[in-house]
Formats: structure tokens, C-alpha cells, sequence
């Protein structure tokens, strides 16, 4: 009965706050500009009793407007059986006018594991609240308090990490009455409006009407551009464990000691094994590859996530044993088989995915969500191996962990380099068409190569349905009408890390006819140029994290009955931003051939907003001349 009073008291006090303060029809129109949804209050507390003893309290106001502001509620916890536990959780929904909708308690939320399907099994867990708004705008309050023992990592204060969010008031506070020593640091802070208290030990700051982030094309991501600070405890525990670090070379040594060492042990039969694979091989660099390939033929990944070991690999004789891993598992048991041939290699952390997320180089804390394997002295430059793929080349990385730096854990200690880029010239796709023209169809033969990360985007094509890949050259082909394809084929050729497809297909006319004329598209293949829309009031940078080139050439055979009337001039065009270049020519051995060449490169790289028009005008002019057409005229 106390606990029933208590909670239905809590819900009073929050409600008639709600009434008074959280109507959504009287919001400013400074924070509903470019908005999807808007923090209305947050208070982050964390109060750090001991190295191994934290508590998070969390009080969040969130008014959605639309449906596309949902996923800004963020009603949801994590906790796991061993550490982190979820001690009070409660929300309450509000209507348009202040008036409750739905209380939420503890019991109501639901509970699922906090990883994928790939994993065996986990101790992860995650909370959270399952609400379908029946009308917009709403507003969801809610409260939680989640106890745990793991103090290496503490919550940074980012309260805006992605666009359409606007911020009223966001408060972040860390107390710390043991007076454990902290470090911190801040980021994008001068442009807002900001209130902090800080101290050797202890910080308070609040962010107040921060507007919402309007997407504009081409630029950075968000989580680059907010205010965010970041806070580490130089004595700190993991799952029990304790440690103390202020700088990534004893943060990495701690990690190399605790996580890592002693957990590469092989069996002697498995050591015999791949002695015996490679004992003909030229080099290091040779065995290095065999081993790699070696041990994508015999696991796979599945992950494995209770207590320490979300951070600790499983040990490689584990691995070997049962034949799958996590990425730290499937990475030590790569670096323990390359070990048993003399070769040396580093256990690397890293943030993966697309957006290029670095660990920071200046600020040692616990960071990354991923782990690969890197080789120095094997070759002139590092080799670098994704060991959770089964397919992928040898010393190849792709979009998922390309470019951002890492931090290479050694017995030594740690040390932050930064992975391979793979600028415009290496992402290279080159395409040769041949094209044979009726009058009202066509028949074509296209052979496409991909190297870089255009060969990762696309060698995973040949493992698909038949299907599946029709529809996706339909795709690619979408501005020839009546496609029919009639044979696929493939190479993918791991050694250079290239990856070839040829096509040949028919379709019906792609041309015009006026009169007695063609006017004949010489865009066979449309390029992947995005058409940029004016923007006279650009505010942030112009970004392209990976540029590419792409060389095409079209060889259009014309109907005998047509000659040649009137082809456009040759394009030559060079920018800070890129090259374009077009050519139209009849073969000098046969009058009935025309040759188009096309070559576009976009260069990676960051540029002011007050270069947007040029850049603009620059994508747009690629796509305007790749789209001129040929004159043909009918014979007599």
C-alpha cells in the first residue's frame, strides 16, 4: 500500500506539473522551426559514489510533433544481470493540451535483449516504453534510475545527436563526493546558450534553445557539430575490474592486461596445421594472407556478450574449438594464429560503421563499438583485416571501419593511428557498353569493374537471388524502358580486390523521333549525381567523406538505315570539387559507331557554405551535359 501511494503521488506531482507547463499548443516558434520533436526538459544526473559504484537519474520531457519524431522520445534504459540495474522507471504520456493520455509503470515497459540476432547469447538487456501515438502532437515524461557497479564509461552530455531535434532546457550534472579524480572535455559550445559549473571533481551545465538541425545536403553529420561533453574517471571499474588511466598508453597497457592477455593460447594440433598451410610461402605478407583465409574457411561470427566478456575476447582455443566468435573473439583467435608463425600483429578498437566516427585521439575513456586486426613490417604500409567476414579480401576494410582513427591495444600500451582512406582515385568504377540500335529497340552488352569501396558496395551482388538481381539492374537501369536481361556473369578477383560483372540485356527504344530524325540520349548509364536544389541561406560545411571516379564509355551501333547529323561538342570541366569530362566521336573505322566517353570524378573533402553554389552548380552541370543526345537522320 506505501508503494501504491508513493507511486500514485509521483504521478500527481508530475501531472499537474504537465498540465501547467507542457501544453504543445503554446510552444515558440524558435524551437518548432525544423523540428520533428523537441526536448522540453532534461535533467541528467550522475552521481559517482565509488570507482565501482554509480548511479543514473534521468528525467526527460519530450513534445513529438509528427510522426517522424517518434524514435526522439527515447524512453528506454539498458541493464544486465551482473551490473547494471534498472531501480525505478516511469513515464507518463500527454495529449496536445497538457491533459494525460497513458500512464506508464515500471512493469508496463518492455524487455527484450539489447543485441542483434547474430548473438548466442547475452546478459544485455534494454527497457523500454511501447507507445503508438493515436494523434500529434504528444508529449511523454519520463523517469528512471539505474544503479550499476561499471563506471569506465560515463554518459557524455550530447542532448542533440541527429537533425530535427530543437532543445528547450537540457541539464547535465555529475557529483562526485569521493572527489575521484575526472577529466573532461568540451566541444561546440560557443555558438549556444550555455550555463556550467565546474570543478576539480564536480560539473553542472545546462543548454537552453538550441534550434533544431534542418538537413541540408552534403553536410556533416550532426554529432560533429553540437555541443557535447565528454567526461572520464582516471580510477575506474569494468564489471569489477578495476583500473586507473588518464592517457591512451596506460589505458591501452590496462586494457592489454585485463582483456587480453592470456587469452591466445592454441592447441598444438592447430598450431601444427597452419604451420604446415604455410610453410612454402614466399613472405610474411604471403603467410599472413593464408592464415587469414584460413580462418574465415573455418568460423563465422556469432556474438557473445555476458559480463566482462562485452569487452573481453573469448579465448582463442575457444574459437578454434567451436569454430565462431564475436568480432573481439574471431580477431584474437586471428592474432593468436599469426602469432604461432612469428608474425606480430594488434588487437584494434574501433567506432565502425559509414559515417567515418573516430576514437578521440585526445581524450582516453572507454570508446568504440567494434574490434579488427592490424599488421605492421609485413608490407610498406600496414594490413589491416575485418575478421568477421567470411568473404571479404585480404587486407581490405570497406566503408565500415575506412578512415578514422583507432587504438591499437599492445602489451606496451595503447597507441592511436588512424586506418587506410580510399580517396577518389582508388574508389574506381570503370564501365564499357556496347549498345546495338533499332529503330524501336536495343540490345547491350555492359561490363562493369569496382575497386575501393565501390568493390565493397558491390561484389556482394553475385551471392544474391536470381531475383533479387534482376530487380536490382532494373534499378541501375531504370531510364531504359522494357529491360529484359539474358545473361549475368561474375569475377570476383580477391587478389587485386576488384570485382567485374558483364550484362547482356535488350530493351525497347530509349530514343526520340522527330519527323525523319533520332535524337538519341548518349546517357546510356545515368551517373550517381544527386540534382542539388538552390539554397541561398547554407549555413553548414559541405562535406564528402569519400570521393570516387567513375569512367564510362558507350559504343552506340546505329541503325543502317541513319547517319550521322549533329553530336555535341567535347566537355572538359575542373573544380575544387572534381572533374568532369565528355566526349562524343564517330570510330574512324566505321561511320556507323559512336564513341562516348564520360569521366567524372568528386573529390573527398570539406568546404565552407559559401561555396555551396559552386558545388551546386558543379553536380548540376554533370548531370545536365551527361544528358545531351546525338542527331541521327534517316537515309533518302
Amino acid at each position: 500500500m506505501k508503494f501504491l501511494f508513493s507511486s500514485l503521488m509521483l504521478f500527481t506531482g508530475i501531472l499537474c506539473f504537465a498540465q501547467d507547463s507542457y501544453q504543445s499548443i503554446v510552444l515558440k516558434n524558435e524551437l518548432t522551426e525544423h523540428a520533428n520533436a523537441i526536448l522540453r526538459y532534461e535533467h541528467v544526473l550522475i552521481e559517482i559514489e565509488d570507482v565501482d559504484d554509480m548511479t543514473i537519474t534521468t528525467k526527460r520531457v519530450v513534445t513529438v510533433l509528427n510522426k517522424y519524431g517518434d524514435d526522439y522520445v527515447r524512453a528506454y534504459d539498458f541493464y544486465d544481470d551482473n551490473d547494471a540495474k534498472i531501480k525505478k522507471q516511469n513515464a507518463l504520456v500527454l495529449n496536445k493540451l497538457g491533459e494525460e493520455v497513458k500512464q506508464f509503470k515500471q512493469r508496463d515497459f518492455k524487455d527484450q535483449s539489447a543485441v542483434g540476432s547474430s548473438n548466442l547469447y547475452s546478459d544485455n538487456r534494454v527497457s523500454y516504453l511501447n507507445y503508438s501515438p493515436a494523434d500529434y502532437p504528444y508529449t511523454v515524461i519520463y523517469e528512471s534510475e539505474v544503479s550499476m557497479s561499471t563506471t569506465v564509461f560515463i554518459k557524455a552530455f550530447q542532448p542533440i545527436n541527429n537533425y530535427f531535434l530543437s532543445v528547450a532546457s537540457s541539464k547535465y550534472e555529475l557529483k562526485n563526493p569521493n572527489h575521484i579524480p575526472i577529466r573532461y572535455v568540451e566541444t561546440n559550445l560557443d555558438s549556444i546558450q550555455v550555463e556550467k559549473k565546474v570543478s576539480d571533481f564536480e560539473l553542472t551545465y545546462t543548454f537552453k534553445n538550441i534550434p533544431a538541425y534542418n538537413y541540408e545536403p552534403y553536410s556533416p553529420k550532426v554529432a560533429n557539430m553540437a555541443p557535447m561533453v565528454k567526461v572520464a574517471l582516471n580510477d575506474f571499474s569494468l564489471m569489477g575490474v578495476m583500473g586507473s588511466a588518464s592517457e591512451w598508453s596506460t589505458f591501452g597497457k590496462w586494457q592489454f592486461e585485463n582483456l587480453l592477455k592470456g587469452r591466445d593460447e592454441l592447441n598444438t594440433n592447430t598450431i601444427a596445421e597452419v604451420s604446415e598451410l604455410v610453410k612454402d610461402a614466399a613472405n610474411d605478407y604471403e603467410k599472413a594472407k593464408m592464415i587469414y583465409e584460413y580462418m574465415q574457411s573455418k568460423t563465422r561470427y556469432i556474438s557473445v556478450q555476458l559480463g566482462i566478456g562485452g569487452w573481453e575476447p573469448i579465448l582463442a582455443s575457444e574459437v578454434d574449438r567451436v569454430g565462431y566468435g564475436d568480432c573481439k573473439g574471431l580477431t584474437n583467435y586471428t592474432k593468436a594464429l599469426l602469432a604461432s608463425q612469428g608474425i606480430k600483429s594488434n588487437y584494434a578498437v574501433v567506432y565502425a560503421g559509414n559515417e567515418q566516427k573516430d576514437i578521440d585521439p585526445g581524450f582516453a575513456s572507454m570508446q568504440g563499438n567494434h574490434v579488427i586486426l592490424n599488421i605492421s613490417n609485413i608490407a610498406e604500409d600496414d594490413v589491416w583485416l575485418e575478421c568477421t567476414s567470411q568473404s571479404m579480401p585480404f587486407n581490405y576494410l570497406g566503408d565500415f571501419t575506412d578512415n578514422r582513427h583507432v587504438l591499437l591495444i599492445k602489451e606496451e600500451g595503447g597507441e592511436i593511428v588512424k586506418t587506410p582512406q580510399y580517396t577518389c582515385q582508388k574508389n574506381l568504377e570503370e564501365t564499357f557498353c556496347k549498345i546495338e540500335l533499332s529503330e524501336d529497340s536495343f540490345t547491350a552488352t555492359v561490363k562493369r569493374e569496382s575497386k575501393g569501396i565501390s568493390y565493397g558496395n558491390n561484389y556482394h551482388i553475385q551471392n544474391q537471388k536470381e531475383k533479387d538481381k534482376n530487380i536490382y539492374y532494373k534499378e541501375i537501369l531504370g531510364n531504359l524502358p522494357g529491360i529484359h536481361i539474358n545473361t549475368l556473369n561474375f569475377e570476383n578477383n580477391k587478389d587485386q580486390v576488384s570485382f567485374s560483372e558483364q550484362l547482356d540485356f535488350s530493351g525497347k527504344k530509349f530514343h526520340t523521333t522527330a519527323g525523319n530524325r533520332i535524337l538519341l540520349p548518349l546517357n546510356f548509364i545515368q551517373p550517381e549525381i544527386d540534382a542539388v536544389t538552390r539554397d541561398e541561406d547554407r549555413k553548414y560545411p559541405i562535406e564528402i567523406l569519400r570521393g570516387f571516379t567513375n569512367r564510362d564509355q558507350f559504343d552506340f551501333k546505329i541503325p543502317e538505315a541513319y547517319t550521322i547529323e549533329a553530336l555535341p561538342n567535347a566537355i572538359n570541366i575542373e573544380t575544387d570539387f572534381g572533374k568532369f569530362s565528355f566526349s562524343v566521336e564517330v570510330a574512324d573505322d566505321d561511320p556507323r559507331l559512336l564513341q562516348v566517353k564520360r569521366s567524372i570524378t568528386i573529390n573527398e573533402g570539406k568546404w565552407s557554405p559559401n561555396q555551396f553554389s559552386d558545388f551546386r552548380e558543379f553536380l548540376n552541370k554533370i548531370n545536365i551535359l551527361s544528358n545531351q543526345k546525338a542527331v541521327l537522320i534517316k537515309n533518302g
